[in-house]
């Protein structure tokens, strides 16, 4: 029996760009009846300039509360996480953290990939690159990728990506000798009628963010989707 996770997931309450709420995407996961959980990673992003720290974060810890209040319901796990951005679909996934650690570090707009690494992985998470090598009409072709050596893992399937785009993270994170991770990055359950699915798969429940570090650290995770590849 193997336990499949999307590890990449955004809710209305914090990602403008998704139209489900965190208790929305948590019942459709359930009812499409093949994931066993999942992490919210919504864009980590600056809130209303007259917003303090405290007010910010805590939309994401509390989207997440209600995505894991609504998945204990239905017996689906829901983590937490955030993906934070650098510009030009240059983004981070970031597992294996909690509030706490969001209130003990208030720079995290203001610091480099290399140095949220180095704090994650001190707090016992795990850092990948979300969808490199993304192509949009936003990215221009002159772009400097960010030093993925600095990272623990790449994104080697997202649902949002092209085939090439995947097969160029896949050869990367093999050539590094970083390791893999997969989501659908979900935005919205429209998209579950014709969009591809991702994440991880395992031989066994994940149920804490320390059992999810460790499973990725440890390299027992398997790719896995399902479905028609993007088209960009």
């Amino acid at each position: 029996m193997s336990f499949i996770y999307d590890l990449h997931v955004h809710s209305s309450e914090c990602s403008g760009c998704s139209s489900a709420t965190a208790r929305e995407m948590v019942r459709a996961y359930k009812e499409q009846g093949i994931f066993s959980g999942f992490v919210l990673t919504n864009h980590f992003r600056r809130g209303d300039e007259n917003e303090s720290w405290e007010e910010l974060i805590s939309k994401y810890w509390n989207a997440y509360l209600e995505a894991k209040d609504e998945g204990e319901k239905l017996g689906f796990t829901v983590l937490f996480g955030i993906e934070k951005g650098y510009g030009y679909a240059q983004e981070i996934l970031i597992y294996g953290i909690d509030i706490d650690f969001l209130r003990a570090n208030e720079d995290l707009f203001d610091i480099t990939p290399e140095e949220i690494t180095k704090r994650v992985v001190d707090y016992g998470g795990f850092v990948s690159h979300a969808h490199p090598f993304r192509k949009r009409a936003y990215v221009p072709d002159y772009i400097v990728y960010m030093d993925m050596t600095v990272l623990q893992g790449i994104e080697t399937y997202n649902g949002g990506n092209s085939q090439q785009a995947d097969d160029a993270a896949e050869a990367k994170c093999k050539e590094l000798g970083l390791l893999p991770t997969a989501g659908s990055d979900r935005h919205h359950i429209r998209e579950f009628e014709k969009n591809p699915f991702g994440g991880m798969e395992f031989d066994f429940e994940i149920k804490t963010n320390q059992e999810l570090v460790s499973a990725l650290k440890s390299g027992k995770g398997r790719v896995w989707f399902m479905g028609e590849r993007a088209h960009f």
